[in-house]
Formats: structure tokens, sequence, C-alpha cells
């Protein structure tokens, strides 16, 4: 139930809807924001026990509504409550950010400060506070917007980078190495391909998985920060947002009585955010908004950095560590359910 006024519809009216997730965070870093002209706010909060932030309750009467939401599938179950609630009345562009979007980008007021440049879907996210030391991180500009800081990384089907070494992925996702090199495959089969085949037979669901087309690029990005026009947004129809609440925030337990396949029993609503983390560009379509060179014009820096031991180095088209290709036609780094290579042997 939300709480406080809901804002008043306006025609031609409001120009961006600020969209904020949050449990016990500070809000006091977007009060300017409800005050911008042209722009509304939705701060879902996830905690029951938590003090409402003052937002709202005098942060913008009209423009600021606060609902409460379970605490359940992170960041995500605030953006898709929204997108599915607001359908209808999206303002020409959304931003989805983190109750403390600093933690992975502190140049965040730059970024919302300069609205007019994103692209109609736009990484508002750098890197996590660990690695804003790393030269790469620091260096490498080409995702940049301005002088505000966003990086874009570029990956392979398994969803692992290609400019650095960065284990982050198989130490955090179970997923990641059960499917290995059909990771995006497999994920973006389940979520967007059709949902009586992804909930079908093992022949079905295993056919709509290797029939799932690749783009000529995948990327991801450290956090789930971004913004998007209203027309990118509805390129996906309700339902598309509906049922990947319901995969995100339904029980595991529950997950084969609720249209989807009896392995995610075993995956927690914490580990779909994360898969969710790792694909939203790709279910959003966002490869199309991002430039060409991404990934070339940092490639010269990538490959002067030292490099681990056993690690084959920074490539456009190739895995950092591994060096399996871009894309893995017959999933070399794994057979795509845990085990080897098999015929496509180890790499």
């Amino acid at each position: 139930m939300a709480s406080g006024l809901r804002p008043v519809h306006m025609a031609n009216v409001w120009t961006h809807d600020l969209v904020l997730t949050r449990c016990r965070e500070d809000l006091s870093w977007a009060t300017p924001y409800a005050q911008r002209s042209g722009w509304r706010m939705f701060i879902y909060n996830t905690c029951s026990r938590a003090k409402l932030p003052r937002l709202c309750s005098d942060g913008g009467t009209q423009r600021v509504t606060c609902t409460h939401l379970p605490n359940v599938g992170y960041e995500w179950h605030g953006y898709l409550r929204h997108l599915i609630d607001q359908y209808e009345q999206l303002a020409p562009t959304t931003i989805f950010l983190q109750g403390n979007p600093l933690t992975v980008s502190p140049d965040i007021h730059c970024l919302l400060n300069a609205s007019a440049a994103h692209a109609p879907i736009q990484v508002l996210s750098w890197v996590q506070m660990s690695k804003t030391k790393a030269q790469l991180f620091s260096s490498c500009t080409s995702s940049h917007i301005g002088p505000c800081r966003v990086y874009v990384e570029p990956v392979t089907t398994g969803l692992r980078p290609m400019l650095h070494g960065d284990r982050w992925l198989m130490n955090a996702c179970r997923m990641a190495k059960r499917f290995k090199g059909h990771l995006f495959q497999f994920l973006f089969s389940q979520l967007a391909g059709d949902p009586a085949l992804a909930s079908g037979t093992a022949d079905q669901h295993v056919r709509l998985m290797t029939s799932t087309p690749v783009p000529d690029q995948i990327y991801r990005a450290y956090g789930s920060q971004f913004s998007a026009a209203r027309a990118e947004l509805r390129r996906r129809p309700r339902p598309f947002y509906e049922r990947l609440l319901r995969w995100l925030i339904t029980d595991h337990d529950a997950m084969h009585t609720a249209g989807f396949l009896n392995m995610w029993r075993a995956y927690t609503s914490k580990e779909k955010a994360i898969l969710l983390e790792l694909a939203w560009m790709a279910l959003l379509g966002a490869e199309r908004h991002v430039p060409a060179d991404v990934c070339s014009a940092c490639l010269p820096l990538a490959r002067s950095l030292p490099r681990p031991p056993g690690a084959v180095g920074a490539s456009c088209i190739a895995e950092y560590y591994s060096g399996a290709p871009r894309v893995e036609e017959c999933n070399i780094t794994g057979d795509g359910w845990g085990g080897r290579g098999g015929a496509c042997g180890q790499h």
C-alpha cells in the first residue's frame, strides 16, 4: 500500500521518473531531485520496520510516491513493481537506482545532471568501491558520459569478462558454474523466451536454449542502475515484467507450481537477483546503444597490465582466463549442465 499522495497525472508534464528501491538507506542525497522541474519520484521501501524517509512525508507531496514491498528480490522488486504498475503512465525517461547508488556509482549526481546525454538505455554505474583503484577501471573512459564515470563490460556467452580477470562471477553464482559458456543462452531463453517452452519438457527448453540468438556483443554492468526511455521499456509488454517479477519473488519451493522449471527450486531470490544483474542489459536490448568501440578503445590498456599466471589475457573476442571464444557454439568450457566439455574437449 502506498503512503503519501500519489502524483496527479498531468499529460506532457513529467519528463523523468526516479525509481528508488531502499531498505534502511538514507535518501537525503535524493532530496534535490524531488524538487526538480518535470521529475517525480517513486520510493519502494522493502524493510517493514525501517523508518520511512522524510521524502515520503514532505519531500514533494504530489511529486513523491512511497510504497511498501516485501523484503525480497533486492532492488529488482521495486523496479519491476514500478514497470508493472506504471506501465501506461511512464515518463519519457525512467531512472532506476538503489537506495544508496554511491556504492557502485560515486558520480551519480553527475550522471543525473547529465540525463539529457543519456542513451535510450543508459548504464548508470561504474564499479564497486573495492575496484575503484584498479587501473583498468580508473583509466578506461570509453563508456563515460563526459566527466561522469561509467563502466560497461564486454563479456562472453558465459557472461565472463574479456578485458580483465575478475573472478566475481564464478564465486558468486552457482548457475555460472553449472552452465559455463551457455549461461547467456540459458538465462535469456528462460526469462525472455516463450514461457510455454521455457517451462516445458526437457527437449523443449533445451531446444529453446540452443536456438537462442546471440547478439553481436553482450555486455554487463556492475550494479543494477540505469535509465531507459519509455519506448525502450515498452518494447517488452507488461506480461513480460509480470512474469519476471513472479520468477524473482516466488519462494524457491514453489517455483515448479508457478510456471517455472523444477530446477529453479534450487535457487534463492538473492541468487535470482544476481542473475538479473548479469542479464538485464540483454533483456532490454541495451547492446544496441553501447558504442561499438567500448572494448577496442580499452584493449591496449588492458593488455599492458600484469595478468595472473595461466590467464590468456585481455581480448575483445575471447574470455580473459581460459581464452574460450566469445560465443561457445559447443560450450567448450563445460557441457552446459555442470560437466566437462565432452567432444569439444578442454580449452
